[in-house]
């Protein structure tokens, strides 16, 4: 087994922080790769997630809250050798326990009647996108402490912020 580090362009950051997937389509496998290699996956605030190569993509094994700094890291594959694998492994937070959680996503709409607001709405979302449509976040029950966030991460909603 060898273990890697795949950092993705900002695009594809951007696209595998706003939606659910179970796997990356990466740039090519590096030549020696193989099926059941471990993968850290990064973008340009640090590494994400982690994963192993299966059938030519990289499936996801664990998804970071907040993104682990590395330095100086190029887009694309690099090896990383297994001491500094096992210190990335042993530098990561304990895994969180899933809970439930409420999202929501509100939205004055003008329109005619229900059925044109309903269409209107998800118009409108599409256009905006997870990357300028902050959604709220709470753990369910506890709506007070809800969040807004924005690509996965926090945003402030000040408007002068």
């Amino acid at each position: 087994m060898r273990y890697w580090l795949l950092v993705l362009n900002e695009d594809e950051y951007t696209e595998q922080q706003a939606y659910e997937a179970d796997s990356v389509e990466p740039p090519p496998l590096p030549a020696g790769s193989a099926d059941g290699d471990e993968v850290a996956l990064a973008g340009p605030d640090g590494i994400f997630a982690f994963g192993a190569v299966d059938g030519g993509k990289v499936a996801y094994r664990r998804r970071l809250e907040r993104p682990c700094r590395v330095d100086d890291a190029d887009d694309g594959w690099k090896r990383l050798e297994p001491e500094a694998w096992e210190a990335l492994v042993r530098a990561l937070p304990a895994p969180e326990r899933r809970s439930d959680w409420l999202v929501s996503l509100s939205i004055p709409v003008e329109a005619a009647d229900r059925a044109e607001a309903v269409r209107r709405f998800w118009s409108y979302t599409r256009s905006l996108g997870p990357t300028e449509l902050p959604t709220f976040v709470a753990p369910y029950g506890r709506e007070i402490e809800g969040t807004a966030f924005l690509l996965g991460t926090e945003h402030e909603q000040d408007p002068e912020e």
